[in-house]
């Protein structure tokens, strides 16, 4: 095999492509000048034929770097090489500094091999980064697929919408699994996270805190990974919730303050999450507490510019603050055994849902306000509108697992205090045919 095979038999043994040589080839010459890559990739291939049929040292030496070869084997048949090996050792050539040149040379091939081999790695990592399954028109699909379910969340049945929303959670998670970029991965992650929250409400509904508060935990994980401490909040907001309407208080605290650490104050989310921790005060019975958050809230609400940020989705933020200020102030004076303040409350919450065009009002809210309002006047003597109250709460047709739990509180009052009038009984019933 002459010296053009055996550099082409080399090349070939490592997988490299004549250009790959070429940049190796210049790596290992360092500041030494060699010819245009084009020009280089093109002598190469003539080397390799045989076309040239000579080589000068200076090539030959930067082969024997590249290919960590010693040069004699690669180039044995070459002119001039066989009599260069036979000419007998000179004095010199035994002189200490001699052999110190002979090392420095040797570290120097070694040298040029690594630097030739780190320019073809940066190559590859330059095209890895930038190697996706995901696409813009994925990411925006997925952004649409979200605005989509909030959209429809107040109006279609959660266990319709539970289903498609995890069904993309889950193609999202494969995503994330498959090649993308770093600029892809962290929106994946965004969109992840207000797919996990849907997925918390929908779980919610549907009357399973279990599953609702794990997807409020997933989503709060991949907003922090993302950096989006907005979503972040609106995860807090969610395991507050669900907390809550578990008969665990004192979680819903410490997940409304978790949120309000990523939130700034001047946004409505502010102002729900401080609503929040108040009716976990309020539930727990530490009065004073319920006062100092809700004050906090009430002064953020004050402070709302008229025109409010809307979530990601398209949701406007600023009526969700008024229901935060409104229906749970409502629940919580009920908690508290404050009747008339209750009232007070939910008359406004139930006159902010009637306020709001239809196809944006949230239908389960807006029962719980009445339901509260007719809670509040069953405490305070009027049995009659209490019960008219909470027949148009369980006519409103989405009846999902936190309005059911309120309406039994309603049955539970009117059955107590008014056990034998007809709007008990009227009441009663109507409940027991929703189940």
């Amino acid at each position: 095999m002459g010296w053009p095979a055996r550099i082409r038999h080399e090349r070939q043994a490592r997988d490299w492509d004549v250009h790959s040589v070429a940049r190796r080839l210049r790596a290992a010459a360092g500041d030494e000048a060699l010819p245009d890559h084009a020009s280089l990739v093109r002598t190469i291939r003539r080397w390799e034929s045989g076309e040239i049929a000579t080589m000068t040292e200076r090539y030959r030496l930067l082969f024997a770097r590249i290919f960590s070869r010693d040069v004699r084997m690669l180039f044995d048949d070459h002119e001039n090489n066989g009599e260069e090996d036979q000419q007998p050792r000179s004095q010199e050539e035994d002189d200490p500094t001699n052999r110190r040149d002979a090392l420095k040379l040797g570290l120097a091939t070694a040298v040029g091999q690594v630097l030739g081999e780190a320019a073809d790695e940066a190559l590859e990592f330059t095209r890895r980064a930038s190697v996706s399954a995901v696409g813009r028109g994925t990411l925006d699909h997925l952004q649409s697929v979200a605005c989509d379910i909030a959209v429809g969340y107040s109006r279609r049945a959660p266990a319709d919408l539970f289903t498609v929303a995890r069904l993309y959670r889950r193609k999202v998670d494969r995503l994330i699994a498959g090649p993308h970029t770093l600029k892809e991965q962290r929106e994946l992650f965004v969109n992840a996270a207000w797919l996990s929250e849907i997925l918390a409400w929908l779980a919610h509904d549907l009357g399973d805190s279990l599953t609702g508060e794990a997807y409020a935990i997933d989503c709060f994980e991949h907003a922090n990974q993302a950096g989006h401490d907005e979503l972040c909040g609106w995860a807090a907001d969610a395991m507050a919730s669900i907390a809550l309407h578990a008969d665990r208080p004192a979680r819903a605290v410490s997940a409304a303050l978790r949120g309000l650490g990523r939130v700034p104050t001047g946004h409505p989310l502010a102002v729900r999450l401080h609503a929040q921790a108040s009716r976990g005060h309020a539930r727990l019975g530490q009065r004073d507490d319920f006062e100092e958050s809700f004050q906090q809230a009430e002064r953020l609400w004050n402070a709302l510019p008229s025109r409010t940020p809307a979530r990601p989705d398209g949701i406007d933020t600023g009526p969700l603050a008024t229901y935060a200020m409104t229906t749970y102030t409502a629940s919580s004076y009920i908690w508290l055994g404050d009747y008339e303040r209750a009232r007070d409350h939910a008359e406004r919450a139930v006159a902010a849902h009637e306020a709001t065009p239809i196809g944006k009002r949230s239908l389960s809210r807006e029962a719980i306000a009445q339901l509260d309002l007719g809670i509040a006047l069953a405490f305070l003597g009027s049995p009659g509108d209490a019960a008219a109250l909470g027949l148009r709460a369980l006519a409103l047709p989405r009846l999902v697992a936190s309005v059911q739990a309120r309406a039994a509180d309603l049955n539970t009052v009117l059955a107590a205090k008014y056990p034998e009038t007809s709007p008990a009984a009227e009441f009663r019933a109507a409940l027991t045919a929703t189940r």
